[in-house]
């Protein structure tokens, strides 16, 4: 895999990767999902991978490994999958677990990954978010480009419905009842990050897409003395 920009790479995008990668990098020194479990979500997308045979002996891309929290149980299933993540700091955590891994693995943005062949199928779980409204329709055209025909989308982002803790302010709304908020304070502050609503997510993935299974709204309550809970939209489509 190639990283490499176009003249107008950066128009319309309301994301700075210099400034995700700064905020990952923090937080991933101060030891963020080491001791967190994969998600269940995982377990959704390998027994989808068993029912397409085709794309699970094929290859794939993980967007945002991250240090590998939900990355090395599906390469630990025997998935022939490449990691990407804006975060330096989490791909070195990565390899010091997994040396022979290091060959999978590339520092980059998304949107600025230039590949020779597409794949089998792409994971996407909680990257897709970062940006604004602009990003998220990047995303999904990027992603539709990188697969091939028939390949498998999983993916797993920010719901609209999530109840808003820290401080922030509205960037954007759209017409399905997604919103962009921009972070006043925490870990991301300074970050724009996308809620979508299902219609969104629907009208994205049309013409693109055909779903096989959600979207489906997993709610997790937060931690006190945190109040409210966190929301994520998780859907598996295949390529048109």
């Amino acid at each position: 895999m190639a990283v490499g920009r176009e003249d107008d790479a950066g128009e319309g995008r309301g994301l700075s990767a210099e400034l995700l990668a700064a905020r990952w990098n923090s937080e991933y020194r101060a030891g963020r999902y080491v001791a967190e479990r994969p998600l269940p979500f995982v377990d959704r997308i390998l027994s989808t991978l068993r029912a397409h045979p085709a794309a699970m002996s094929g290859v794939g891309l993980y967007v945002g490994c991250g240090n590998g929290r939900n990355y090395l149980p599906l390469v630990a299933a025997g998935l022939t999958l490449h990691g990407l993540d804006v975060s330096r700091e989490a791909l070195d955590q990565l390899i010091a677990r997994r040396a022979d891994l290091k060959p999978r693995l590339t520092c980059a943005d998304f949107r600025d990954l230039e590949i020779g062949s597409p794949f089998d199928y792409l994971v996407a779980i909680q990257v897709f978010q970062h940006g604004v409204q602009a990003d998220a329709e990047s995303y999904f055209a990027k992603t539709a480009a990188m697969l091939k025909a028939g390949g498998l989308f999983f993916l797993r982002v920010n719901s609209a419905s999530t109840e808003m803790y820290l401080r922030h302010t509205i960037i954007d709304r759209n017409d399905f009842g997604g919103l962009t908020i921009r972070y006043d304070e925490g870990p991301k502050s300074g970050l724009c990050v996308h809620f979508y609503s299902r219609p969104e997510l629907l009208e994205l993935a049309r013409d693109r897409f055909q779903p096989l299974a959600g979207p489906r709204e997993a709610v997790t309550a937060r931690t006190p003395p945190k109040t409210g809970s966190w929301s994520q939209w998780e859907a598996v489509w295949q390529r048109l």
